[in-house]
Formats: C-alpha cells, sequence, structure tokens
C-alpha cells in the first residue's frame, strides 16, 4: 500500500509545486492534516532536488532551487519570527509556512500569500471527510459508522488515517490504532502543554487566566494548537491522563474548583470528572449533595456514591439516596444504607420510619411483602406518624387487621394530597375485607384522583394504580383495570420498577378478559428490566396462563418449567395471589402439585382469617373450581362452590361465579340443562370470563343427552372464544350467535377431517402438505374454542352440517 494517504494526495493535486516562486500558506491545528501536508510537500521539493531550508534562512544566500519551509510558525521564539517576517517580505522567496492558527502577527504574510499564491485552511475531519478517507483505501463506511470513528478519533486526521490503515491491514484493531497514535502525539509534547490539556479534558470552558499559568504567555496558545485541547474522546482522554498527586496540578484543579462554586458557575459534569481525576474538595461532596435533591433517581444515587467518599452524609441524605438506589434496582445499595439508619441506637423516630418504608418496600419488590409488614409492626403506630398509611398497606396485604387497624389510628399531623391518597388506599383496602366490594373499591379508586405530591413519588411497595387494578381483576373489572394502568404509566420512566409492573399487570387484565397473546403487547423493554422476583413471578405466570388457555400441554409444561422456580421465593399475600393461582392451575393440568399445595394451603389460611372477603377471596375460589375440574375431582370443587355460594349473597360477581361453579359441577356429575348451562355461560362472559364461559359451554356439550343440545352450546362457546371483546368494547351483543368463523379452505379441510381423512390424506386432495394441513387444523382448534380432538370433531359435525345447509 502507498504509504501516501489519498486525503494528503488529493490535497497536494490542488497545489502548484512547481510555481516560481512557490507561495504556500497552510493553516490547521495538530487535529486537521496540516502536519501530514507540510510533511509530504518536504518530500516533494526534496524528491525534485529542491534545497528545503527550514532554519537560518537569508535572502542573501537563497539560490534559485531554495525553499523556505516554517512547519509551526507559532514554535518561533519573536527573534526567530521577527526574522521570517522580514525574509517574507521578499515576494521573489519560494516559501511554504504552515502555524496552527493566523497569529495577528502572521495576518500580512497570510494575506501576501493569498494574493501570489495559495492559502489553505484545514480544520479536523468531519463524517463525509471520514467516509471519504476510507474509500480511498478501499474500505466503506456507514454513516453511524462514521459518526462512531469521528466522536473516538476527535476528528484527527492522523489517528484516523492511522487507524483506517490498520482497518485495511488488519494488523490491529481501530482502538488499539487510535490510542498508539494518541500516546505517541502526547508523548511528543512537553510537561506544561500536557499539564494544561489534561486540566481541559476535566474542566469544561477552561480559561487561560484559570491556569495561572506563570510560565510562557503563548503556553495556553500552544495546548490549543495541538488539537487535543478539551478532547472528550476516550483515546484522547486516556493518553493524558495520569494519576494526579500533590504537585502543581491538583492545586491547580482545587483552585479551579473553588473559584467555579464561589461564582456559581460548577456544572455537575465537571465536578464529576474532577471526582473521577481525583479531587476531593469538601466543596465537590456539597455540590454533589445539591444537585442529587433535583436530578432523576438513576443520577442521583451516582453522586451520592460520590460525596460519601469526601464527607460522610447525614441520615437525611443517606435515606434520599437509599430511595434513589431503590428506584433504580439498586436494592442492596438501598437496604445497606437503611439498615444503617435502623440499626442506629440515636436515631430519630421520623428517619426510622422513612427507612421502614424503603426497606419494606424493597421486601415487596422481593416477593416478600410480609417480611415488610414485620418491619411496620416493629415500628409501631407512634413512630410511623407520616408513613403510617404505608404500613397499613402492608399489614392488611398480610392479614395483620389488627396491627393495620392501629397504624391508621395512629397517624397524626397536617393531612396532605399525597398522604390523604394513600390513607384513602389503605382504608379502601381495610374495607376490602368487611365491607361490600364496590365501596371499597370505590374509596381506593378516589386515591387516584388526588394530585401528586413529592411524596407520591417516594419508593413504595406498590403503586396506588397497581394496588386499585389488582382489586379490580379480583372483581372481573380487567377493561377498568387497564385504564387506571394507562393513566398512571406515564407518571413513571422507564427506569421506574413500577413502570416495568405496570406494563405486565396490564397484560394480565388483558389475559382475564380473553386475549389470546397479552404478552406480546408489553414493551420490550419492560420484558428485558431487570425485575424484583415478585414481578419476575407474575410475568412467568402470565406466560403460564397463555400457554394454559391457548397453547398445548407442551406449551404448558415448557412455561411450568421457566416459572415453577419462583414458588421457592414466592411468599403469600392479598396483592400476590392472582400468579399463584394461575400456576396451581397450570400444575394441576400437568400432575405436579407438589411445590404449590403448600402456597394454596396459606392462601385459603389467609382467606378465612380475614373472614373469606369476597373481592379477594372470589377469584381464588374459581380458581378452585377450576382446578377441580382439571384435576377431574368434584369433591375438592364443593368447598369451592360454597364459599362462593357464601359471598354471593353481597357480591353479584361472586353470585355469577358461584352459579357457573354450580353448573359445572353438575356437568361433571352428569346433569346438563342446556338453558341453565347457557344463562351461567353467558354471565360469566358477561362479568369478565369469557373464556371460562366457552369451556363451560364447551365441557356441557360434550356431555349434553341430544346432538341440538350439544349443537346449540358448542355453538355458543365458540362464540366466546371468537368474539373476545377487546377493551372498552360492549359484551351486550353476546344473545345472538355469529356466523361460521371459518375461512373457506377451512371449511374444506373440516369436511374431510369429519370424513376421518389423515392428514396426508387431506393434502393429497387439496394438492399441499400434511404439515399445512397439520397447521389448518390448529388453528381451526384455537376459533372454535376445542379443547380436545373429542371436541373439534363435534364442532366441525355442526360447522360442516350448517355448511350444506
Amino acid at each position: 500500500m502507498n504509504s501516501e494517504s489519498p486525503y494528503i494526495r488529493d490535497l497536494l493535486s490542488t497545489i502548484d509545486l512547481e510555481a516560481e516562486p512557490l507561495r504556500l500558506f497552510v493553516t490547521g491545528s495538530g487535529a486537521s492534516a496540516r502536519p501530514q501536508l507540510v510533511a509530504a510537500v518536504h518530500r516533494r521539493l526534496i524528491g525534485r532536488e529542491a534545497v528545503v531550508v527550514t532554519a537560518d534562512f537569508t535572502g542573501d544566500d537563497r539560490g534559485p532551487d531554495t525553499v523556505l519551509l516554517i512547519d509551526n510558525a507559532l514554535d518561533l521564539d519573536a527573534a526567530e519570527l521577527a526574522k521570517v517576517l522580514e525574509t517574507l517580505r521578499r515576494t521573489d522567496i519560494s516559501a511554504v509556512v504552515a502555524t496552527d492558527m493566523v497569529d495577528p502577527r502572521l495576518a500580512d504574510t497570510a494575506a501576501d500569500f493569498s494574493a501570489s499564491g495559495a492559502v489553505l485552511h484545514l480544520d479536523r475531519l468531519r463524517c463525509s471527510d471520514i467516509q471519504a478517507l476510507a474509500n480511498g483505501y478501499g474500505h466503506s463506511l456507514a454513516p453511524d459508522e462514521a459518526s462512531d470513528l469521528e466522536f473516538l478519533s476527535g476528528g484527527h486526521f492522523g489517528a484516523l488515517d492511522a487507524a483506517l490503515r490498520s482497518l485495511v491491514r488488519g494488523r490491529q484493531t481501530v482502538d488499539d490504532a487510535l490510542r498508539g497514535y494518541f500516546t505517541r502525539t502526547v508523548g511528543a509534547l512537553d510537561a506544561r502543554q500536557r499539564e494544561i490539556l489534561h486540566i481541559s479534558s476535566i474542566v469544561h470552558n477552561l480559561a487561560p487566566d484559570e491556569l495561572e499559568l506563570g510560565g510562557p504567555s503563548d503556553a495556553f496558545d500552544r495546548a490549543l494548537g495541538t488539537g487535543l485541547f478539551a478532547a472528550q474522546s476516550p483515546a484522547i482522554v486516556e493518553s493524558l491522563a495520569h494519576p494526579l498527586g500533590v504537585g502543581s496540578e491538583r492545586a491547580t484543579l482545587d483552585r479551579i474548583l473553588g473559584r467555579r462554586i464561589d461564582a456559581g458557575v460548577l456544572d455537575i459534569d465537571t465536578a464529576v470528572r474532577l471526582f473521577d481525576a481525583g479531587v476531593r474538595h469538601p466543596g465537590i461532596a456539597h455540590h454533589f449533595y445539591e444537585h442529587a435533591k433535583r436530578a432523576t433517581p438513576a443520577a442521583a444515587a451516582d453522586l451520592y456514591q460520590r460525596a460519601a467518599v469526601i464527607e460522610s452524609p447525614s441520615a437525611e441524605t443517606m435515606l434520599h439516596h437509599a430511595e434513589c438506589a431503590a428506584s433504580r434496582g439498586d436494592l442492596d445499595t438501598a437496604v445497606s444504607l437503611t439498615d444503617s439508619i435502623l440499626g442506629d441506637q440515636s436515631a430519630q423516630d421520623a428517619d426510622l420510619a422513612v427507612a421502614v418504608r424503603i426497606s419494606a418496600a424493597v421486601s415487596a419488590v422481593c416477593g416478600q411483602i410480609a417480611s415488610g409488614a414485620e418491619l411496620y409492626a416493629w415500628l409501631g403506630p407512634a413512630r410511623a406518624d407520616a408513613e403510617s398509611a404505608f404500613g397499613a398497606i402492608l399489614l392488611v396485604a398480610s392479614g395483620r387487621i389488627d396491627d393495620a387497624t392501629a397504624m391508621l389510628a395512629g397517624t397524626s399531623g397536617a393531612p396532605s394530597p399525597g398522604s390523604t391518597g394513600t390513607g384513602l388506599l389503605a382504608r379502601g383496602l381495610m374495607q376490602s375485607l368487611t365491607g361490600p366490594p364496590p365501596l371499597a373499591l370505590n374509596t381506593m379508586s378516589r386515591a387516584l384522583t388526588l394530585p401528586r405530591s413529592p411524596g407520591a413519588s417516594r419508593f413504595q411497595a406498590d403503586s396506588p394504580a397497581a394496588i386499585v387494578a389488582t382489586a379490580l381483576m379480583h372483581t372481573g373489572a380487567h377493561d377498568r383495570a387497564r385504564d387506571v394502568l394507562a393513566k398512571a404509566t406515564p407518571a413513571h420512566d422507564t427506569s421506574s420498577h413500577l413502570w416495568a409492573r405496570h406494563q405486565i399487570l396490564a397484560a394480565w387484565a388483558a389475559l382475564l378478559a380473553g386475549s389470546e397473546n397479552p404478552v406480546a403487547d408489553i414493551p420490550e423493554s419492560a420484558l428485558t428490566a431487570s425485575l424484583g422476583q415478585r414481578d419476575t413471578l407474575f410475568l412467568l405466570a402470565l406466560e403460564v396462563g397463555v400457554a394454559r388457555r391457548f397453547g398445548d400441554l407442551e406449551d404448558v409444561r415448557r412455561t411450568w418449567s421457566r416459572a415453577s422456580g419462583t414458588l421457592f421465593e414466592c411468599s403469600v399475600n392479598l396483592l400476590d395471589l392472582l400468579p399463584i393461582c394461575e400456576l396451581w392451575l397450570a400444575a394441576v393440568r400437568l400432575g405436579d402439585t407438589e411445590h404449590v399445595d403448600h402456597l394454596i394451603d396459606e392462601a385459603q389460611d389467609l382467606l378465612r382469617l380475614l373472614g373469606d372477603p369476597p373481592l379477594w377471596s372470589s377469584l381464588f375460589h374459581w380458581y378452585g373450581v377450576q382446578a377441580a375440574i382439571l384435576g377431574q375431582s368434584p369433591a375438592d370443587l364443593l368447598p369451592h362452590a360454597r364459599a362462593l355460594a357464601e359471598s354471593a349473597k353481597i357480591h353479584s360477581y361472586s353470585a355469577g361465579l358461584a352459579e357457573a361453579g354450580r353448573q359445572w359441577l353438575l356437568v361433571l356429575q352428569g346433569t346438563v340443562s342446556g338453558d341453565e348451562i347457557e344463562t351461567a355461560a353467558r354471565t360469566l362472559n358477561r362479568i369478565g370470563h369469557s373464556w371460562d364461559a366457552a369451556r363451560l359451554a364447551g365441557e356441557a356439550a360434550l356431555r349434553a343427552p341430544d346432538t341440538k343440545s350439544a349443537t346449540t352450546l358448542l355453538q355458543l362457546a365458540r362464540y366466546f372464544r371468537v368474539n373476545t371483546p377487546e377493551p372498552g368494547s360492549s359484551r351486550e351483543d353476546a344473545n345472538a350467535l355469529p356466523d361460521s368463523p371459518l375461512t373457506e379452505r377451512e371449511h374444506q379441510i373440516s369436511e374431510l377431517v369429519v370424513l376421518g381423512l389423515t392428514y396426508r390424506e387431506i393434502g393429497e386432495r387439496l394438492y399441499i402438505s400434511a404439515k399445512t394441513v397439520e397447521h389448518h387444523v390448529a388453528r381451526i382448534k384455537r376459533k372454535v374454542g376445542a379443547q380436545s380432538r373429542s371436541e373439534l370433531l363435534v364442532v366441525l359435525r355442526s360447522l360442516t352440517t350448517q355448511n350444506r345447509n
């Protein structure tokens, strides 16, 4: 490969080196191609046997082929520069003059060369220049690749040329080539330049007077001319960095820091770089603490960690640090900080209360609400004060009603929208145990209407929206639950643990409403987030629920194997019953209930301790009905049916489930009343259980005493499966049965399946593969809501008969 860069050759092509006299003036910092261009000109002149003089030149000893070449005019001292400028006034002299910048002393010379020769102004390379340079070496760079290379190189021509040569030759990585170039470049500078450049990479907008150089007046300008001043490229910063000792540079940085703090102009980025460079001035710790109060949780946590290295934080600062660390998912740091407060015998009650809230919330995120409730029980109402409502929520969820009642009674101080909202939520949860569910839901929902206050952004065990949505899902109000979550979600950025939780709970509401693939609606960032054990349990159980409803046995087995491990880390409480119940049904279907039985027993004990409150127990008992059906155990169904019947006295939702459970028990016992089954199934559909409605109708159809009843019930099952309403749509049109959902091709295949043909035989008749037939049949099965091959055949016989008529 030619050693001369194509970029330099292109520049040389614009210069007439044969001119008599040759007059060339080149400007550009060390980041530009100026040094390389001047060196190339020098080589060309030597090659044509010109005499190139770079020092001690006078006009008297000039020969016809002599050229004065000044590599960087600003490197000359005042006497040398004056001598050269005097010589350059002669217009018959050949000269090549290069400089970092057009110093006022060189202005006349630049003007003269512009009139009688050539002037080139060079700059660092941009994206398009980098792409052109790469093309010159036969390598194509995409715009984003060129942009990355521009940042890494700082636009330095020499670095880019070295990196692209290395890339083409394959001898070094681009990173290694850049580091090698900058290491050599910095190594050639004097100590004063390196010091100025190092400080400029740390301090934004560095001014000459801040340095108090006490040396040559041009030292700052010479550092500027290197093209390395205020560099941000990691390769450049790394080459400039060195351990910060106790010498002049450390004193300079301390002085700059103090002046900027006093003037109120220290920006946080510069402060962070000063710290990272080794500055440990007390003023910088105070700056970090003040800025952290206004920063995002992630940024604040980083600032608090830095500040604590310099100065011990106050209890208030430690708690805010813990809050920020927890919000960004750093639960270990949060607990470490709160433990230091909780273990301090001299800690104030208010600080202890905040530490308990944060630590208890971390426990909840980890799936251990009972541990958080235990912390509040230790704290007690007297010390909890403003944090009492948070404690009451966890205590209620854990079944500790007496402690929760005492906690709420101990609240004092002036109410605010934030504290009132949390108090309403806690009181609504208490009402959900003793009063009618609509009253409790009304109280909890009112907590969402109050304006947000600073307290609303504090790290909590759960968001008010998530708690209300969970309660709504336990009453079949799935659309309302999704609306609540949708309104609350924008209040939390994607780095918040609550943002991902809201997305997962919204998918749960969609699943319970009958959506076939709610996991697909969860943003990728929520699925890949660092979830706590609680939200991991909800997500994996959600996948199991989708597989159980819409997949085959292998799908259930696959998702169960991923989710079952979370049961070892699971604790039972009112707010986490949904995933436990869903995993219960999967375990029953797979005949693997060993790991879930104890949790179901704990859940029943908790609900029994609380008096089987309809709002929380109805859905649990409905899952119990489903478990008995899947396990083909009518005896196990009876206790759950009785509990639903008891709740039906005060809760219409429970009444609908109770009647459906009664009809299902009759079906299992061989008694099928088409009209009563249809009424129960339509009620299930109306109260938010369309998938269960389809199953009830389908199971009854298989045991119906006559073909007419079986056909009607199967059509009803198919309708509920195919016409699952989207969120917000009406269920009132459920009284009319739709036309066939199958396509013409699917009807053709259905006819042949009913005739008893194999997939291969069907494929031969329709000129498609057996595998394609299998895919069609799987899709037909989903559309008609069949749960087994025998059920599918009954449905298809009905549909194909209708199609012939």
